[in-house]
């Protein structure tokens, strides 16, 4: 028991340890994009017309060592300056007017990638440059215990440059320019001993690039510029509703989205609005293309069924929002065409419990379920709007001509010269082969009876005069994965693009050999090659699977499995001598 006389002034401490909490502040759950974006909204907020990005690189190219973010803003007066590093200080906090709101993220951000962060300013009006820094290093040290602000004749000459405009070669009138440096959470794969997680150098920078082409697409429509690495941005948007250079410049023309439904609910005096679009017609014409040929677009997997939610006209998330959307991953191929946009103003943060790192949203319960409720509708439209126009383009570019399996038609048409000929339905009659080329017809879109198609018969019927084997691409509702015709001794084989094999195995793989080399990545490769590996098993097995519905499979099937094996080394050995 303690006795004697209390003496409070010995029972005391500071209401912070800076040195552990600036330290406990690196881990507030920053990437390089959500840090970067802190700093370029501070700049937006700033009035800054162009924003300057640069990352150096180490040496060895192992990590990034230092970032700069340069802007032509009004700059910081020298009262503001002092705080806008120490922990704790806001000159806006709590303000629902701009990006921030708490008035965190310069320092959080900066000390999430790097251990120093120094910031250059030129108040609007001065022809004074003030400075301020933050090294934890010294901080650790007990040489900085406080933040100043001074005079500097000049902005550092590694960095200078970027004060300047590079369409105009004139100096910044007034502006700031954050440096971070002794930066240790930026390294890559290529490390002396790299982590499984590592991601190179191109891969952050690529990253950090998607991240602000998409979250600042509203600044950057209304003419504000970013500059990452030498490179002015152009504008990502997935609902494609903004003009987008990106887009002139693939198809040269300004293409936009077909907005398929729009809504506003009234929240608590404020509103929020959702629209669903469809990516143009011209990026998704065709099934398996999109992501691939249109790199610069952004149209792959990892678009599918992503809700992008904007606060305040900069976006603060992008990616799935669990159970919102109906379907599943299955409906990707569709997904990834389909733009879902969600913009609120910051007044609504609680509804859509905003954090304070700015990325991520969760709509709370009850809009949540409002909004799923909406959703279902026109989502479900677009993915009808987008088969049908899959399907329109494939009664296009059908045709007896096959270009498609021309290498395997070739080969066929070789190895047809040694073997035997079918012997099936030799005595087909000639108005049962014209019935069953008009059925084909039919399956491929065409009206035979239409005079204006005669050629196209005419070109069926030669196609099936020179052929032994004629296939032909259709869609039927069914578990059938193809149909077979015999005629006088000929095939006519019908696809069902329907089963499930031909859709997700077979015209997977054809879309990947069409595709150019650059097309498609080593991990795509290594996962299309795994999916074929399994779907080359699975087919010999229910092939085997089938045989043994019969009661006696060797008397039924025996001849069959003998000729299919004689057919399929004699066209395999034939197709891949090509």
């Amino acid at each position: 028991m303690t006795t004697g006389t209390f003496d409070p002034e010995k029972y005391r401490a500071p209401l912070t340890q800076a040195g552990q909490a600036l330290e406990s502040s690196r881990d507030s759950g920053y990437d390089l994009s959500a840090s970067a974006g802190e700093i370029v909204d501070n700049s937006l907020e700033a009035n800054a017309t162009l924003v300057r990005i640069r990352a150096v690189e180490s040496g060895d190219e192992t990590a990034i060592v230092k970032m700069a973010f340069a802007d032509d803003g009004d700059g910081i007066i020298p009262e503001v300056l002092a705080n806008v590093l120490s922990l704790g200080y806001s000159n806006r906090y709590n303000s629902r007017v701009g990006y921030g709101r708490f008035g965190m993220g310069l320092k959080l951000a900066s000390l999430a990638q790097g251990e120093a962060v120094e910031v250059y300013t030129r108040p609007k009006g001065e022809t004074r440059i003030f400075r301020t820094a933050l090294s934890l290093g010294a901080v650790r040290a007990k040489a900085q215990e406080e933040l100043r602000v001074e005079v500097v004749e000049a902005f550092p000459d590694e960095f200078a440059d970027l004060m300047v405009d590079p369409a105009t070669s004139e100096a910044f009138a007034s502006g700031t320019l954050v440096v971070w440096s002794e930066i240790d959470r930026l390294p890559t794969g290529k490390s002396a001993q790299p982590s499984f997680f590592d991601e190179s150098l191109n891969d952050r920078i690529t990253e950090l690039e998607r991240f602000l082409v998409r979250a600042y697409r509203i600044p950057l429509s209304e003419g504000r510029r970013i500059e990452l690495d030498g490179q002015m941005l152009e504008l990502y948007d997935p609902t494609f509703l903004l003009p987008s250079p990106r887009v002139i410049s693939e198809f040269g023309e300004d293409l936009r989205g077909i907005e398929v439904e729009k809504k506003s609910f009234r929240i608590d005096g404020h509103m929020v609005d959702v629209v669903v679009t469809l990516a143009p017609l011209a990026t998704r014409r065709v099934k398996g293309k999109g992501g691939k040929p249109f790199k610069r677009l952004y149209l792959g997997d990892d678009n599918a069924r992503a809700i992008s939610m904007l606060r305040n006209g900069r976006e603060i998330y992008y990616d799935i929002v669990p159970k919102m959307l109906p379907g599943a991953a299955k409906d990707n191929d569709l997904d990834r065409f389909i733009g879902v946009q969600v913009s609120f103003p910051a007044d609504l943060d609680e509804h859509f419990q905003v954090r304070n790192v700015k990325r991520g949203a969760e709509p709370v319960a009850r809009l949540r379920t409002e909004l799923r409720d909406f959703l279902a509708k026109p989502v479900k439209a677009a993915r009808d709007l987008i088969r049908a126009d899959w399907n329109e383009e494939e009664r296009k570019d059908a045709g007896p001509a096959d270009t498609k399996r021309e290498h395997a038609v070739a080969a066929v048409k070789r190895a047809e010269k040694s073997t035997p000929t079918g012997r099936a339905n030799m005595d087909a009659t000639e108005e049962q082969i014209q019935e069953s080329l008009e059925e084909v017809a039919e399956d491929l879109g065409i009206d035979p009876a239409e005079p204006a198609n005669q050629q196209v018969m005419e070109e069926l019927r030669a196609t099936f005069d020179e052929r032994s084997l004629m296939v032909v691409d259709g869609k039927w509702p069914g578990k059938e994965m193809f149909d077979i015709t015999h005629l006088s001794g000929k095939s006519i084989l019908k696809l069902n693009h329907r089963h499930p094999f031909i859709s997700q195995v077979y015209d997977v793989v054809k879309a990947a050999a069409a595709a150019d080399v650059g097309d498609l990545s080593a991990v795509e490769v290594k996962e299309l090659l795994g999916k074929v590996d399994i779907a080359l098993d699975v087919l010999l097995m229910a092939y085997a699977k089938a045989e043994n519905m019969h009661r006696e499979p060797e008397s039924a099937y025996a001849d069959l499995r003998s000729y299919w094996g004689v057919y399929t080394a004699a066209y395999i050995t034939e197709g891949l001598a090509d």
